[in-house]
């Protein structure tokens, strides 16, 4: 380092061009870096998807969930395995570690299902969850006409849309579908003898290519016979074959009677059949009361969120031109994103002005602070500079590591410039080049080892798992960047500007009287020795006590201003009714002052989810609403539950209304608590899911109580009985028929009229309860017969929704903490599910955000003590032996006093980052220590006596510890104020940092003099 310094010194123009060359790329990278609200993190989450249409549950999970999760099992390691089986369809959840290689796992997986022998039927699709599958762009065209709108929209802009780079996917909501139905006559088809299957089966022989061969004249020529339907009157104009038989003979009527006139040959399918195009609506969304249709835009993983936003905005503008529809914007993350930074840059530029002008009232000379502050930019333009070299980008997480570094960035810069300060006034026979030489190389080793020191606390966090880990990985690589950075500032730029701008000799340095009292407190405290130890250990007693009083969290969550509203109406209500309500629901909340806007979706909106069947939705109404600045969730949340459920109720007794909370973006706030349920017993797991369920909701601390646990459903079970088998029905003839009489079949999708059009093949009247099922008239060899003649009809009850978790049984209730203290609620929900006469055959146990808080608090306690032996393995590295060392790590008892007592008195709650907090005081604490003892042990050197080596340590290095001390406490203050989504992260860590530092700095200055004056006499010098 010394060497270093020299060189620096001699090479003074390079030191400044290469510090230009820093400024000009870290400038350019503020233009190339990307921009997002949180880092990117993959959640290493694989979901798998099965559509099985037309089964229940049980079939779904016999067929379908079970070989599926034994084809996993035997694939392990991993770290959750969950299902949830329903009518219809499959959804199985594989979790992983942060580290594992999801590509990897993911063709293993599909692998391993591949070699199963899955349904025909079933359709699979693999999703993995990431923080980029939100959108990031969302808006609404709102116009009384949507049918030519979506055309336009799906026709121009979605092309246009994903052609810009970085956009993954495009969707709409709120589109209907074109599709032709054939409503068949049941009665005209039985009297032709014709089924559903039958002219199905016409339709696609009208569909043909057969190849002939070719013909060998002037080269091959092939020979093909074709037809094809290209019109909905082809459709009309098909000729279906009749087969006259005895079952098309009424029962009243003899076959063998000559005088019977005989029926066509063949008929046209328009006789016996309604064809109609009709739209069939995919859900129903509006946009404060407007219908509309809403465009999301997803991004790519590693796509620049602000370019990709901007880019879309432009081609959205340019269709908005050419459109009348009404355009408003939903979700904008390009804005979101910008509004981070500016709060993120106001709040640093806060502290940093605030650190000037602490710089500027100590060492009362312009030019120094002027040398002092110029770390700023120089570390801050390279951090940047390296975030984007290794793909980094500028986000909450890493703008906060900046900002919370912003008073640390300049401790190196102001401890060297003030030592160089006070020898410029003081010495008087050295060259200036020498004496900024010698007065840097001073305290480059206590300057060196303090920065080391802090930016080694940051190694352990790769010990820290799960999301957390994930998301404070690019914060402590923005801080350790910023730091070391502000280091090669200290001991190469600032002695180069120092000899360029500072003057020798240009005041004479006189005691303030906070000096003067220092001094007086010093000698004092060395008389009392004893007195000072037993103070300080009773006051590090004390803040101990205080931990039960002080609430915890996983991380604190800023306060919401979106909402979501799911009003469900009894399951038999139609669409058309659930939309009826949802239109008075819209103009209630409309009316609302506190309300910008309110995004209305009823039934099944842009299902590209397979798992979603449209009979379930019918009865389900979706409000997204967004508060107007200055109001919170907190606040409306009541009222809006009330007006709400009042207004349903007018119409509707049977009803449910649930108010979520809109989650941000970002890591969770593991707010929520979940109860899983483990049994054998169906009826005993239903029967404890409806007690837990009851404690929740009696419970005034939680909010959003959810179930995954239904009530038990009707299936009717059919079984052939012996009649069946005597008239030649087997179970297939069964199935073909009572299938066709229960549902639309489907005869593919054709080319009519220059459209691609399902065609949909279904009778007039389909079959809807017990009574109709069981007079279905199905043909056999002695005429119709209805199916409860051919088959049993057994009703049995069945699970509505099926649930495993690794391999066992299990529903889930989930609830979130009203409050923060999440740890608190926890506990008190125990002791209320303890208190249940839960059957012997069902097993609880309780997760959630308690259980993430746990790991979380365990791994950062892992990290920090780590981080005190890599500290204490630095500084004995430095000095040699380990009483030094020893008395530099006791600074950090005094931690906890101002941690624990600020975040007491603020309100605020321990969470992740103020344990992040505390990490980084482990490092930044010790810099008082080491600058003071460096001197002290340099004084010994030199040969002066222990006590008074101390007592000239301490007054010299008072004015920089308190300087240095004072510039990262009021860096921090503007964060610790924060009420940005940023403070989110950041207040809890800036609380924690203000209150340890600050106690730390005021009791090291006469705690550490004390035990060093006691056993620093043993300490042996070479």
């Amino acid at each position: 380092m010394k060497k270093m310094i020299d060189f620096s010194l001699k090479n003074s123009v390079a030191m400044i061009m290469l510090t230009i060359l820093v400024l000009i790329t870290g400038y350019i990278s503020t233009n190339t870096i990307k921009l997002e609200n949180y880092p990117n993190v993959e959640i290493p989450t694989l979901m798998i998807q099965v559509a099985y249409p037309n089964h229940s549950s049980e079939e779904a999970e016999k067929d379908i969930t079970l070989p599926i999760e034994e084809a996993i099992e035997n694939i392990a390691p991993y770290e959750e395995l969950t299902s949830t089986t329903q009518d219809n369809s499959t959804m199985i959840q594989v979790s992983y570690d942060f580290n594992e290689d999801m590509e990897e796992r993911e063709r293993e997986i599909q692998s391993a299902i591949s070699k199963l022998k899955l349904p025909e039927d079933a359709t699979l699709t693999y999703k993995r969850l990431s923080a980029s599958a939100k959108p990031i762009y969302q808006i609404a065209f709102a116009d009384e006409e949507l049918t030519a709108l979506q055309e336009n929209i799906s026709d121009t802009l979605t092309p246009q849309l994903q052609n810009i780079a970085g956009v993954s996917d495009v969707t709409v909501s709120g589109t209907t579908t074109s599709k032709l139905v054939i409503e068949v006559d049941e009665e005209k088809a039985a009297e032709n003898g014709l089924t559903i299957a039958s002219i199905i089966q016409v339709l696609n022989e009208k569909n043909y290519v057969l190849p002939l061969g070719s013909l060998e004249e002037e080269g091959k020529i092939p020979v093909s016979m074709e037809g094809n339907l290209s019109s909905i009157e082809d459709i009309k104009g098909v000729q279906i074959p009749v087969a006259p038989s005895q079952q098309g003979i009424p029962p009243n009527e003899k076959a063998t009677n000559p005088s019977q006139p005989q029926k066509p040959t063949f008929i046209l399918l328009s006789e016996i059949a309604q064809i109609k195009e009709v739209e069939e609506e995919n859900g129903i969304t509006r946009y404060n009361g407007e219908p509309a249709l809403i465009v999301n835009v997803t991004k790519t993983q590693d796509a620049n969120t602000a370019e990709v936003v901007e880019h879309v905005k432009e081609e959205v503008k340019d269709f908005h031109a050419s459109s009348d529809s009404e355009l408003y914007t939903i979700i904008d993350q390009g804005k979101e994103v910008e509004k981070s930074v500016k709060s993120l840059l106001k709040e640093g530029g806060f502290g940093a002005l605030f650190t000037i002008i602490i710089i500027l009232l100590f060492l009362r000379n312009i030019r120094s602070t002027v040398i002092a502050i110029l770390s700023l930019p120089i570390s801050i333009l390279g951090t940047i500079a390296v975030l984007d070299y290794f793909g980094y980008s500028l986000n909450i997480m890493t703008l906060g590591g900046i900002a919370v570094s912003v008073g640390r960035i300049v401790d190196d810069s102001i401890v060297v410039i003030e030592n160089i300060f006070q020898w410029m006034q003081k010495e008087k026979k050295l060259s200036k080049r020498d004496l900024i030489s010698n007065a840097t190389k001073e305290v480059i080793g206590a300057v060196t080892s303090s920065t080391v020191a802090t930016i080694v606390v940051f190694l352990p966090l790769a010990f820290v798992g799960g999301i957390v880990g994930e998301f404070f990985k690019p914060f402590s690589i923005a801080v350790v960047t910023s730091i070391t950075l502000s280091l090669l500032v200290a001991f190469m730029l600032i002695p180069v500007l120092a000899l360029t701008l500072l003057k020798e000799g240009s005041q004479e340095e006189k005691q303030g009287w906070i000096q003067k009292a220092y001094d007086r407190l010093l000698k004092g405290s060395l008389n009392y020795k004893l007195m000072v130890i037993i103070s300080a250990f009773v006051l590090l007693a004390g803040a101990l006590f205080l931990v039960p009083a002080i609430g915890k969290s996983f991380l604190p969550s800023g306060p919401a201003s979106a909402l979501e509203v799911e009003v469900e109406l009894p399951a038999s209500t139609t669409l058309e009714k659930t939309n009826s309500m949802a239109k008075e629901i819209e103009e209630l909340l409309m009316e609302d002052t506190a309300i910008e806007y309110v995004q209305g979706s009823v039934g099944l909106v842009n299902n590209s989810n397979p798992l979603k069947q449209k009979a379930s939705s019918d009865y389900k109404a979706t409000f997204f609403i967004q508060l107007k600045d200055g109001y919170t969730v907190t606040m409306e949340r009541k009222g809006l539950e009330d007006e709400i459920a009042a207004q349903v109720s007018k119409t509707y007794e049977e009803t449910t209304v649930r108010i979520n909370e809109v989650q941000q973006e970002g890591p969770p706030s593991s707010k929520t608590i979940d109860i899983t349920l483990y049994g054998e017993n169906l009826e005993a797991l239903l029967d404890a899911a409806n007690q837990v369920e009851g404690v929740l909701q009696e419970n005034d601390q939680l909010r959003d109580v959810s179930s995954s646990a239904q009530q038990l459903q009707t299936k009717y079970k059919l079984e052939l009985k012996d009649e069946a088998v005597e008239l030649g029905v087997n179970q297939f003839t069964i199935y073909q028929q009572v299938n066709e009489k229960m549902n639309e079949l489907s005869a593919g999708v054709m080319d009519l009229d220059k459209k691609e059009l399902e065609v949909l093949v279904t009778y007039n009247e389909l079959v809807r309860d017990k009574n109709e099922l069981e007079n279905i008239e199905i043909l056999t060899q002695q005429g119709p017969k209805p199916l409860m003649e051919l088959a049993t009809i057994e009703e049995l009850s069945i699970p509505a929704t099926i649930q495993h978790k690794d391999g066992k049984l299990a529903y889930t209730l989930s609830a979130e903490s009203v409050s923060e203290e999440v740890g608190a609620v926890t506990e008190q929900v125990e002791g209320d599910l303890a208190s249940l006469a839960i059957s012997d055959e069902v097993e609880w146990e309780v997760g959630g955000g308690q259980e993430m808080m746990a790991e979380g608090f365990q791994d950062l306690g892992i990290a920090m003590m780590i981080a005190v032996g890599l500290v204490f393995l630095t500084l004995t590295i430095t000095y040699g032996g380990v009483i030094t060392p020893f008395v530099i790590l006791s600074s950090l008892i005094f931690v906890p006093i101002g941690s624990l007592g600020a975040l007491l008195i603020t309100g605020e709650t321990l969470s992740m980052s103020g344990m992040i907090g505390m990490l980084m005081l482990i490092g930044i604490v010790v810099t008082n220590a080491v600058v003071m003892l460096d001197r002290v042990e340099a004084n010994r050197i030199s040969g002066m006596a222990l006590e008074h080596a101390v007592i000239e340590a301490c007054n010299t290095r008072f004015r920089p510890i308190i300087m240095t001390a004072l510039a990262t406490i009021l860096a921090l203050v503007p964060l610790a104020l924060s009420t940005s989504s940023s403070g989110v992260i950041s207040k809890g860590l800036a609380i924690t940092v203000i209150g340890g530092l600050t106690t730390s700095t005021l009791l090291t200055l006469v705690f550490i003099p004390v035990l060093y004056s006691i056993i620093g006499k043993w300490r042996r010098f070479s």
